[in-house]
Protein backbone atom coordinates (compact mmCIF):
# COMPACT_ATOMS: atom_id res chain seq x y z
CA UNK A 1 0.00 0.00 0.00
CA UNK A 2 2.52 2.09 0.68
CA UNK A 3 4.26 1.97 -2.64
CA UNK A 4 1.16 2.83 -4.23
CA UNK A 5 0.59 6.21 -2.51
CA UNK A 6 4.53 7.10 -2.93
CA UNK A 7 4.28 6.47 -6.62
CA UNK A 8 1.15 8.39 -6.88
CA UNK A 9 2.38 11.32 -5.39
CA UNK A 10 5.51 11.06 -7.45
CA UNK A 11 2.96 11.32 -10.30
CA UNK A 12 1.04 14.27 -8.71
CA UNK A 13 4.11 16.17 -8.51
CA UNK A 14 6.00 14.92 -11.68
CA UNK A 15 2.36 16.71 -13.26
CA UNK A 16 2.58 19.51 -11.12
CA UNK A 17 5.74 20.50 -12.46
CA UNK A 18 5.40 20.36 -15.49
CA UNK A 19 2.42 22.37 -15.51
CA UNK A 20 4.25 24.99 -13.46
CA UNK A 21 6.85 25.02 -16.32
CA UNK A 22 4.84 25.21 -19.10
CA UNK A 23 2.72 28.11 -17.55
CA UNK A 24 5.38 29.55 -17.00
CA UNK A 25 6.45 29.61 -20.02
CA UNK A 26 3.60 31.63 -21.05
CA UNK A 27 4.27 34.81 -19.66
CA UNK A 28 7.85 37.11 -19.33
CA UNK A 29 8.64 40.45 -17.15
CA UNK A 30 9.80 42.93 -19.48
CA UNK A 31 10.72 46.42 -18.28
CA UNK A 32 9.54 49.34 -19.85
CA UNK A 33 11.52 52.68 -20.28
CA UNK A 34 9.46 55.44 -20.79
CA UNK A 35 12.06 58.13 -22.53
CA UNK A 36 9.55 60.27 -24.18
CA UNK A 37 8.08 63.02 -23.48
CA UNK A 38 4.75 62.02 -22.51
CA UNK A 39 2.98 59.38 -19.99
CA UNK A 40 1.89 55.76 -20.71
CA UNK A 41 -1.64 55.46 -20.51
CA UNK A 42 -2.14 51.55 -22.49
CA UNK A 43 0.21 49.23 -23.92
CA UNK A 44 -0.31 46.33 -26.29
CA UNK A 45 1.66 43.08 -26.89
CA UNK A 46 0.67 41.18 -29.43
CA UNK A 47 2.29 38.35 -31.54
CA UNK A 48 3.59 39.92 -34.58
CA UNK A 49 1.42 37.29 -36.82
CA UNK A 50 -1.58 38.48 -34.86
CA UNK A 51 -4.48 40.75 -36.53
CA UNK A 52 -5.80 42.34 -33.21
CA UNK A 53 -3.99 44.28 -30.35
CA UNK A 54 -5.70 42.42 -27.52
CA UNK A 55 -5.90 43.85 -23.84
CA UNK A 56 -4.25 46.80 -22.31
CA UNK A 57 -1.27 44.75 -20.49
CA UNK A 58 -0.97 47.71 -17.69
CA UNK A 59 -4.46 46.98 -16.56
CA UNK A 60 -5.71 48.45 -12.86
CA UNK A 61 -2.29 47.28 -11.57
CA UNK A 62 -0.13 50.00 -12.78
CA UNK A 63 -2.22 53.09 -13.72
CA UNK A 64 0.13 54.72 -16.33
CA UNK A 65 3.88 55.16 -16.70
CA UNK A 66 5.25 58.73 -16.36
CA UNK A 67 7.66 60.07 -18.89
CA UNK A 68 11.47 58.90 -17.99
CA UNK A 69 10.02 56.32 -15.70
CA UNK A 70 9.47 52.99 -16.00
CA UNK A 71 8.12 49.74 -14.96
CA UNK A 72 7.86 46.30 -15.00
CA UNK A 73 4.89 44.64 -17.04
CA UNK A 74 3.54 41.05 -17.61
CA UNK A 75 3.32 39.78 -20.94
CA UNK A 76 1.60 37.18 -21.63
CA UNK A 77 2.12 34.58 -23.73
CA UNK A 78 5.18 33.29 -25.50
CA UNK A 79 6.56 35.00 -28.77
CA UNK A 80 8.85 34.11 -31.25
CA UNK A 81 8.48 38.01 -32.37
CA UNK A 82 5.64 40.35 -30.98
CA UNK A 83 4.87 44.37 -31.50
CA UNK A 84 4.03 47.06 -29.06
CA UNK A 85 1.80 49.65 -28.86
CA UNK A 86 1.54 52.94 -26.40
CA UNK A 87 -1.35 55.13 -26.16
CA UNK A 88 -0.33 58.13 -24.10
CA UNK A 89 -1.95 59.98 -21.98
CA UNK A 90 -3.06 62.77 -24.36
CA UNK A 91 -4.78 60.23 -26.69
CA UNK A 92 -1.98 59.92 -29.24
CA UNK A 93 -0.25 55.98 -29.83
CA UNK A 94 2.68 54.64 -31.13
CA UNK A 95 3.84 51.11 -32.26
CA UNK A 96 6.82 49.59 -32.90
CA UNK A 97 7.33 45.87 -34.43
CA UNK A 98 9.37 42.94 -34.54
CA UNK A 99 10.44 42.46 -31.06
CA UNK A 100 12.14 39.10 -30.44
CA UNK A 101 10.18 36.65 -28.15
CA UNK A 102 13.28 37.04 -25.50
CA UNK A 103 12.99 40.73 -24.83
CA UNK A 104 13.65 41.65 -20.78
CA UNK A 105 13.67 45.53 -21.46
CA UNK A 106 12.53 48.20 -23.91
CA UNK A 107 13.31 51.92 -23.93
CA UNK A 108 10.99 54.16 -25.95
CA UNK A 109 11.57 57.30 -27.38
CA UNK A 110 9.82 59.97 -28.22
CA UNK A 111 11.11 59.85 -31.79
CA UNK A 112 9.72 56.61 -32.51
CA UNK A 113 12.63 54.45 -32.14
CA UNK A 114 12.70 51.97 -29.77
CA UNK A 115 15.90 50.29 -28.07
CA UNK A 116 15.95 46.82 -25.88
CA UNK A 117 17.76 44.11 -24.42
Amino acid sequence: MKKVVTRKVSVFLLLAAVFFFAGGADASVITIINSTDFDIEFIYISDSKANDWGDDVLGDEIPLIESEKSNEINAKGSYRQFDLKVIYDDGNDMEWHGFPGNVKQITLYTDGTAEYQ
